[in-house]
């Protein structure tokens, strides 16, 4: 096939239509859409520089630095890419090798014990001593004491750091929304953010909502979700506005009844940081998902674009960019 629709790119590369937006707006891959043709069409060369993305993404190569690497007549680019890489990826082994070492030292110890309570074993210096393999050092007791405690600081040192280097959410926040009456705009159909953005955004320039004392925050949701076998799907933006504001169609007025959500910050693009987000909250004690149960709205599932208050204004036309967004997963305390 010489050309594809972005739905079959999205089946065959297991890209969603957003992603293929996005990876348009930062000019990693270009389209083009045929005269009477509502689809856009990748031709060869837009489907092999895809295939090239989908590799370095799976590498973690970051986007900035795989446009680099694909604009970069040479392998110089590359080269330097790769060099970062493998020394970052150097670290988190390094990190991944303290926690193993630990896990196998206390679990000897743990056997050597096992009729006692695992919490007992582990707080007692003896022990302690023996996990950081200072067992059988003919030393004085205070010194023992001093050599046990630098230890005990370096194991969690490296716990710390192996923390630090594997916990990809260690920043979700629980925050509460306000309740508040929204501009809705909703478009099924190609291409449906672009469609429902550009309806928000020019309702937003045009009553100046910067200027009407309104948060003018931006909230959107697929509505509904792709279906899984790919093809059409619908995207839904809320910008907040004043109780009394006339809202004109195709776009409605509705009220969004707020509440608590669990927050996750990405950069434009890491969608796929969902499921880290999801993970979080089905690993939760203190939390549990509050969602609506149903694709058809995402779950009752949010998307943030931050600081729409000063990109709105930034943006003459169009819709404005989006560089953060909060991912907010409805939830409720256990």
């Amino acid at each position: 096939m010489d050309q594809m629709t972005v739905t079959e790119v999205s089946r065959s590369l297991g890209l969603s239509t957003r992603m293929l937006r996005y990876y348009e707006e930062l000019g990693l891959v270009r389209s083009r859409r045929r005269e009477g043709y509502a689809y856009r069409l990748y031709d060869p060369e837009a489907l092999a520089r895809l295939r090239q993305i989908v590799l370095l993404r799976k590498l973690r190569i970051p986007l900035r630095q795989v446009k680099r690497i694909l604009d970069d007549p040479s392998a110089q680019a590359a080269i330097q890419v790769f060099q970062d890489k493998l020394k970052e990826l150097e670290g988190e082994l390094d990190a991944l090798g303290s926690i193993r070492d630990i896990l196998q030292e206390l679990l000897a110890v743990l056997k050597g014990r096992y009729w006692l309570p695992a919490g007992k074993v582990l707080l007692d210096d003896a022990q302690l001593a023996g996990l950081t393999g200072l067992a059988g050092l003919a030393v004085e007791p205070s010194l023992l004491s001093q050599q046990i405690k630098q230890k005990e600081r370096k194991t969690m040192e490296d716990l710390n750091r192996a923390e630090q280097e594997q916990g990809k959410l260690t920043n979700v926040r629980i925050v509460h929304l306000p309740a508040a009456t929204v501009a809705a705009a909703h478009y099924i159909g190609p291409d449906p953010e672009d469609h429902a953005g550009r309806m928000i955004a020019d309702f937003a320039r045009k009553n100046k909502l910067w200027e009407t004392g309104s948060s003018v925050r931006q909230y959107g949701f697929n509505h509904p979700n792709p279906p899984p076998e790919g093809g059409e799907y619908g995207y839904e933006f809320w910008v907040t506005i004043p109780d009394d504001m006339d809202v004109p169609a195709p776009l409605e007025k509705k009220h969004f009844p707020g509440g608590t959500y669990a927050a996750h910050c990405i950069q434009m693009g890491n969608f796929h940081e969902w499921q880290w987000l999801f993970g979080w909250a089905y690993e939760s004690e203190e939390y549990e998902i509050n969602g609506s149960g149903t694709p058809e709205d995402m779950y009752g599932c949010l998307e943030e674009h931050l600081n729409f208050y000063d990109h709105i204004q930034e943006a003459a036309e169009g819709e404005p960019e989006t560089t953060q967004l909060d991912l907010l997963i409805p939830v409720k305390k256990k």
